[in-house]
């Protein structure tokens, strides 16, 4: 399982970096993905990082959404927000503390516990 990792990563670097940018704008990059036949599908709103995994097909098994943050220049695991509710429920929504200005990338994934993420849709990138 894929942890979150800008706290470790960054550490009193990211925290120096956040106080900076106390002033700058607030960031405007929302976007969505799907896997290729759209049964799992997520949405990430920079303003407050919020991200929302979607299961819009009743075929028995779960959607995953996983988020990447980068540092570095490195593509860095911050974690996997599974929805095992079933189709006929609400989506599932994470609220993160991620840096402005940090470069996030996400995708929508089919999910099971025998296969783990599969059917993915690509990485879709954004700013937090």
């Amino acid at each position: 399982m894929r942890i979150r990792y800008l706290a470790a990563a960054l550490g009193t670097a990211g925290a120096i970096g956040t106080t900076l940018f106390i002033g700058a704008p607030v960031a405007s990059a929302d976007g969505s993905v799907c896997n290729p036949g759209c049964e799992a599908a997520v949405d990430f709103k920079s303003y407050g990082e919020v991200f929302v995994v979607h299961d819009y097909a009743s075929n028995g098994v779960g959607t995953i959404g996983q988020i990447d943050i980068k540092s570095g220049g490195v593509w860095y695991p911050y974690d996997d927000v599974i929805n095992a509710k079933g189709y006929d429920a609400a989506p599932v929504t994470v609220n993160y503390e991620i840096a402005e200005g940090t470069a996030v990338r996400y995708r929508a994934c089919q999910h099971n516990s025998t296969k783990g993420a599969f059917d993915c849709s690509g990485w879709h990138t954004d700013k937090a």
